[in-house]
């Protein structure tokens, strides 16, 4: 029978017709952090390897070997509907010439696994614990083929004890999916069908064949079930569409269990009110875990590749854009210390500007967005090499007596602008100091001097700040960005003879500012250095702009927490392409649903070089990128 929330379940668990109460196991008590038997199973060919040197895919000859046994029940050949987890590896061990010890290693690193991958249900525990103080009879009941001291053992590491008994379909020789089994359990209670109650997430093997028996339900939906029938899951697929296959990455292992943990971590408690017009329920946390924590961990992976490629010293990485994955670095650098040491250097386009404009004349394509800047905002901007009362030394010039306060300069304009500027306002001796200074604090500063052999990370993507940081520190390091811009990229990888490593090899098409927002550490922006090496500060967001994004953050670091502590052994078994693990987030930024956007409510970025404002509302960003679909694009 279908109920609305947990509460219902607990009232029908007090009716004094019910004399026993009966849960399913797994994905009803327990949930694993993996999605299909297949990635279970995959994580037996570490151990395997490492036994016989063989290139045999162990997981697939477990799931084969299970197969035969399963059709040799169809057949009638065997007079159990089920059997153990040894028959199985016992079979293995015949049919594929494996010695026995060995096979007997394997079915121990099997139930290992088991232990690592399995974990309580919320949801399920609290039933279990109501269940309890009802002063009725608990029982298990389970289509298994592990034994029932096995499954007592998961249970047990899992705060579950003080049931009754347990029936397994391995040891009793029946299964649910015949509904033998409940026929079975109702004669071992001795209670009438009509007086049990079970709860469990399988549809048909938990409900449809449990009241054709007489036994009274209560579904508790599975975990994946519940993220299947929301958008997050499909989100991806439709940002592929006809270009990538995503059936295929969906199927790499990475991605697999992240899907499966997302679900276990959201839709524990399957009642829990969803917003079914949405694709994330409006909630950052979840668009964080779900989509976000897989980004982060790919591009941090990927940073780790390439540093023991480039056998780097350190890796620095750029505030604010490169504080999420330094965090998820320092994660794994916890369990894996030969990787290099990470430092975390405040700078940003504005703090080196002086730099970026490296002589006069880099003045005419300095990078800002001329629509925005009126000559009094672009001298605020250069004042680093300006000389004293510069707007009035170029308005005594003559061409400018009758300009009015605030008016925007046109292109040609801008350029006639910039070129009187230098003839009488440019300031030579103030530029090189300027220069100076950010040298001196990016080579002696205390929290992350730049040297030969270091790295440095930032979201990207034209090169034109970490060329100037080059060119200012003499320094020959190597950097790295999650994507470059193409041209402008290439452009200062000449001038500086250098290359730039980009985790993405393509520019995606969703505004960079949506992506750096989550990245990005919710604190103030680096605008500038002083002569004593210390950094200077803008006055930072806003509280709501810090929510949100701590929210999100909260969730991707959740996440990759969580990945860590149960895979991390298994890294070789649970890796996926860094594409696959990108699609999630980016299929969110490019199919935000109406309703998830609320996400970005009044969330404002802060531009303040570029396009000289710091009210630049994120939801505009994202439906400026989307107007400019062609209508075959914005149709899925």
């Amino acid at each position: 029978m279908n109920y609305s929330s947990i509460d219902l379940i607990k009232n029908k668990m007090s009716e004094d017709d019910i004399k026993v109460i009966s849960f399913d196991v797994f994905d009803t008590l327990l949930v694993r952090r993996i999605c299909t038997v297949d990635d279970l199973y995959r994580l037996l060919n570490k151990k395997f390897r490492k036994l016989t040197d063989s290139n045999l895919d162990f997981g697939k000859v477990r799931i084969e070997s299970e197969q035969v046994l399963r059709r040799e029940i169809i057949r009638g050949e065997r007079d159990k509907e089920d059997f153990f987890i040894d028959e199985i590896y016992d079979l293995i061990s015949r049919d594929y010439q494996i010695p026995a010890e060995v096979s007997g290693e394997m079915l121990q690193e099997e139930l290992s696994i088991e232990r690592d991958v399995c974990f309580q249900r919320k949801s399920g525990k609290t039933l279990f614990d109501f269940a309890k103080t009802t002063g009725k009879k608990i029982i298990m009941v389970s289509d298994m083929y592990l034994r029932k001291e096995h499954i007592e053992d998961l249970l047990r590491a899992n705060g579950y004890e003080g049931y009754d008994d347990i029936f397994v379909s391995s040891e009793v020789g029946l299964r649910k999916t015949t509904g033998h089994l409940y026929e079975y359990v109702a004669k071992a209670v001795n209670v009438s069908p009509d007086r049990i109650f079970h709860i469990g997430d399988n549809p048909q093997n938990d409900i449809e064949n449990a009241e054709k028996k007489g036994f009274n339900t209560a579904w508790l939906p599975s975990t994946f079930s519940c993220y299947m029938s929301h958008g997050c899951a499909h989100q991806a697929e439709k940002m592929c569409k006809d270009l990538v296959d995503w059936e295929v990455s969906v199927s790499e292992p990475g991605v697999s269990v992240s899907r499966q943990m997302a679900a276990n971590m959201y839709f524990d408690d399957p009642f829990r009110i969803y917003d079914d017009e949405s694709d994330y329920n409006a909630d950052p946390y979840f668009v964080g875990y779900a989509a976000l924590g897989l980004h982060v961990l790919a591009l941090t992976k990927w940073i780790i590749d390439q540093l023991r490629r480039d056998n780097a010293e350190k890796i620095i990485f750029l505030a604010r854009d490169g504080y999420l994955p330094m965090k998820v670095y320092e994660m794994i650098r916890e369990k894996h210390l030969d990787i290099p040491k990470a430092e975390y250097l405040h700078t940003s386009r504005m703090a080196v500007l002086p730099a970026i404009v490296k002589t006069p004349e880099d003045l005419f394509q300095i990078p800002i967005d001329k629509r925005y800047h009126t000559p009094e905002k672009f001298l605020e901007k250069i004042d680093f090499c300006a000389k004293e009362n510069a707007w009035e030394i170029m308005q005594a010039n003559g061409r400018y007596k009758n300009y009015k306060s605030g008016e925007i300069l046109t292109a040609d304009a801008f350029h006639g602008f910039v070129s009187d500027f230098i003839s009488c306002a440019y300031d030579k001796d103030k530029h090189e100091k300027n220069k100076r200074i950010i040298s001196e604090y990016l080579l002696g500063n205390k929290e992350s001097a730049i040297t030969d052999n270091s790295v440095l990370f930032d979201s990207g993507y034209s090169g034109r700040m970490t060329s100037a940081i080059r060119d200012l520190t003499g320094k020959q390091f190597l950097v790295y960005f999650i994507h470059v811009n193409g041209n402008s990229s290439f452009f200062n990888e000449a001038i500086e003879n250098y290359k730039i490593r980009s985790f993405l090899d393509f520019s995606p098409y969703m505004e960079a500012a949506l992506r750096e927002y989550a990245y990005l550490e919710p604190v103030a922006s680096c605008i500038g250095y002083t002569e004593g090496k210390e950094a200077i500060f803008d006055e930072g967001p806003d509280e709501e702009y810090k929510k949100t994004v701590t929210l999100m953050q909260k969730g991707a670091l959740d996440f990759v927490r969580d990945f860590l502590d149960t895979f991390d052994k298994y890294e070789n078994e649970t890796e996926f392409r860094s594409l696959s693990a990108a699609i999630p987030f980016e299929a969110f930024l490019r199919f935000c649903s109406e309703k998830d956007r609320h996400i970005f409510d009044g969330i404002c970025f802060d531009d303040e070089l570029w396009g000289g404002r710091r009210d630049i509302d994120l939801n505009y960003l994202m439906d400026a990128r989307i107007s400019k679909l062609p209508g075959y694009a914005t149709h899925h």
